[in-house]
C-alpha cells in the first residue's frame, strides 16, 4: 500500500512540470494568433506624413488625465508647426502667424488624421508623452490654398547668386572668376541670400565646385551673358540664377542692377535696377547695400514666383461610378477617401443611389487618368477595387 501511495505522489510531481509546460504552449499560440494583427496595425501607422513630437502638460490639482491631454495637444502642435515650416519657410511662419494661429494652429485636430503614444513619463508635477502622429496633408493643403499659400510658397528652388560687387577704387569681387579658390560671401550676396531664404528658396552653396572641364573660359569673365550664367545654374544644380552686379557709394549709399534668369530654358524672370541711400549717419556699407536689395526684391520677387509656377491645371467636373457596395457605410468611406486624401479633389457630390451602383460628380483639378492612377495605388484606399471604363469623363471603380 505504502508503494503505491508513492508512485502516485511521483506521478503527481511529474505532471506539474507537463502542466506548465502545456499552459505555456497555449499562451504561445494565443500570442502568435494575434501577432499579425499587431504587426498590420504597426505598419498601418506608418507613412510618409508621420511624425514623431514630444509634448508636456502640468498636473493641476492632481488632475492626471488634464495634465495628459494638454501633453498630446501641445505635440500635435510642435506637428503641426514643423508642417507649416517645411511647407512656408519659417519666415513665411513669422510673416503670416496671426492668420495661421486663427485657421491653423488653434484647430490642431482638425489636420491630425491620427496618432499613437510610444512612451509616457509621469511625475508628480507633469506628465510627458512621446507620439508618433500622421498629419492629414491633403486637408492641411487644402486649407493652405484657401488662405492664399500658392505651392510656390514651398517649392524651395535653388537659386544660384552671380553678382559681381564694386566698391569706390577698388577691384570688383566676383567668385566665378576662379572658382577653384574659397572666398567669402559679400555684403551683396549675403543680403540677396537673406531675402531669398526668407521668400522659402533654398541657396546654392560654393563649397564645392564642378572640375575644371565643368567650364570652359567664357564663364570666368566678369561680364556673364545669358548663356554662360544659365550653364553655371546647370552645373550647381540651381533651378533659377541671379545675375548682375552691385555698386556700394561709400558707408550710406548703394546701388544694384539684377537679373533673373531660369535655368531649365534661360527665360528671363524678372530685371531692374534699384538703389538704397541711408539717411544720417547709421547703417554702413551693409545696410545701404541690404537697403538697395530689399528694394529691388519687393518689386521683383512677385514676378519670379510668377514665372516659377507651375501651369495651372484646368478644373474638370467628372463622374465617377462605384459597383459593389455593401453598404453605404462603404460609400460614405470612399467618399472621404476622396475629399481627404487628394488635394487636386475640389468637391465629391452624390448625383445617384441605387442597391450597389452610385454615381457621383467629381471636381478635380486636372485629368481623371492622373486621379485614377493615384486613387488605384494609394496606400491607404479603404476597401480593394480596380477601375474600369476610363475615359475623359471620369472613371469606374469596380470593388473586388
Amino acid at each position: 500500500m505504502d508503494q503505491i501511495r508513492e508512485l502516485k505522489a511521483i506521478g503527481r510531481s511529474e505532471s506539474l512540470p507537463y502542466f506548465f509546460r502545456l499552459c505555456l504552449l497555449v499562451l504561445f499560440l494565443c500570442l502568435l494568433a494575434h501577432l499579425p494583427t499587431k504587426l498590420s496595425s504597426a505598419q498601418e501607422i506608418e507613412g510618409a506624413d508621420e511624425r514623431i513630437a514630444t509634448g508636456t502638460g502640468t498636473i493641476v490639482s492632481g488632475n492626471m488625465a488634464l495634465a495628459r491631454d494638454e501633453a498630446i495637444s501641445q505635440a500635435s502642435l510642435k506637428v503641426i508647426e514643423e508642417c507649416l515650416i517645411q511647407r512656408l519657410g519659417a519666415q513665411g511662419l513669422a510673416n503670416n502667424f496671426e492668420r495661421l494661429d486663427e485657421e491653423i494652429l488653434s484647430r490642431t485636430k482638425e489636420y491630425i488624421r491620427d496618432y499613437r503614444i510610444i512612451s509616457e513619463l509621469r511625475t508628480e508635477r507633469y506628465v510627458k508623452v512621446l507620439m508618433k502622429v500622421r498629419v492629414n496633408e491633403a486637408i492641411l493643403e487644402k486649407r493652405l490654398e484657401r488662405m492664399g499659400f500658392s505651392e510656390i510658397d514651398s517649392i524651395h528652388a535653388a537659386v544660384l547668386f552671380l553678382v559681381s560687387e564694386m566698391k569706390e577704387g577698388l577691384p570688383p569681387i566676383y567668385w566665378w572668376g576662379d572658382p577653384s579658390r574659397e572666398t567669402s560671401l559679400t555684403q551683396t550676396e549675403l543680403a540677396l541670400s537673406r531675402v531669398f531664404e526668407g521668400k522659402g528658396f533654398r541657396v546654392v552653396g560654393r563649397s564645392f565646385f564642378p572640375p575644371e572641364e565643368g567650364y570652359d573660359e567664357s564663364m570666368l569673365h566678369l561680364a556673364l551673358g545669358n548663356e554662360e550664367a544659365v550653364k553655371w545654374g546647370r552645373l550647381l544644380s540651381a533651378q533659377v540664377v541671379i545675375t548682375g552686379e552691385a555698386h556700394l557709394y561709400g558707408a550710406s549709399k548703394a546701388s544694384v542692377f539684377l537679373k533673373t534668369l531660369k535655368v531649365v530654358d534661360g527665360t528671363i524672370l524678372a530685371r531692374g535696377y534699384r538703389g538704397g541711400t541711408l539717411e544720417g549717419n547709421g547703417g554702413g556699407d551693409r545696410s545701404a547695400v541690404e537697403l538697395a536689395v530689399n528694394n529691388w526684391a519687393n518689386d521683383m520677387l512677385p514676378l519670379i514666383v510668377s514665372g516659377l509656377k507651375p501651369a495651372e491645371k484646368p478644373i474638370n467636373q467628372i463622374t465617377v461610378m462605384i459597383k459593389g457596395l455593401k453598404s453605404y457605410k462603404e460609400f460614405r468611406d470612399f467618399r472621404e477617401f476622396l475629399k481627404g486624401d487628394f488635394p487636386e479633389v475640389r468637391s465629391v457630390v452624390e448625383r445617384s443611389l441605387k442597391r450597389d451602383l452610385v454615381r457621383v460628380s467629381v471636381e478635380v483639378k486636372g485629368d481623371p487618368e492622373a486621379l485614377a492612377e493615384k486613387v488605384v495605388n494609394h496606400p491607404k484606399r479603404p476597401f480593394s477595387f480596380e477601375i474600369d471604363e476610363l475615359s475623359d469623363q471620369g472613371f469606374t471603380v469596380v470593388i473586388r
